[in-house]
């Protein structure tokens, strides 16, 4: 029951974190597409094959990092135990993407259009990828707290 329940947890983490990148990644290449006909091919093609390739690379790296968390029992059962920290973590990155996309924080950069030299305003990369890796780590390390997970035992149990 407890190996079930262990495998149910991991493949929600995973999935959650999976689909939520993928998400971020789309909006935030929404929000960046220029909508002519290159950028809407780019958008439709090109941009959820990269943003696939973004979320596997990013769960690896988070799982990589992760790993004293998931292997060693004390700091695993710390980590349960304070599950909170994990939203606390989601909200703030959260945050910082979102505020890689202020006016007043943004980077302008020098892109060639049409063979002119054109200033234009991206996010600021350096919040993007705090955002990003804070919100995906949080998201693959998020564990229900103990209350729940004692009614998960008993539902699965029923069963």
């Amino acid at each position: 029951m407890n190996k079930i329940l262990h495998i149910l947890i991991i493949v929600f983490q995973f999935a959650l974190t999976f689909i939520a990148t993928v998400c971020i990644y789309m909006i935030s290449a929404i929000l960046d597409s220029n909508f002519g006909i290159d950028g809407l091919f780019g958008l439709i093609i090109i941009q959820p094959i990269l943003a696939v390739i973004f979320s596997i690379l990013t769960i690896i790296a988070c799982t990589i990092v992760g790993l004293p968390i998931r292997l060693i029992k004390s700091v695993n059962k710390w980590w349960r135990d304070h599950w909170y920290i994990s939203i606390m973590g989601i909200i703030v990155g959260s945050i910082l993407f979102l505020l890689a996309f202020s006016p007043s924080l943004q980077e302008v950069i020098t892109v060639q259009l049409d063979g002119e030299d054109t200033l234009k305003e991206i996010p600021n990369l350096t919040l993007i990828c705090v955002g990003w890796f804070t919100t995906a780590f949080n998201l693959l390390h998020i564990y229900p707290p103990n209350s729940i997970l004692l009614k998960i035992k008993y539902y699965l149990h029923q069963l």
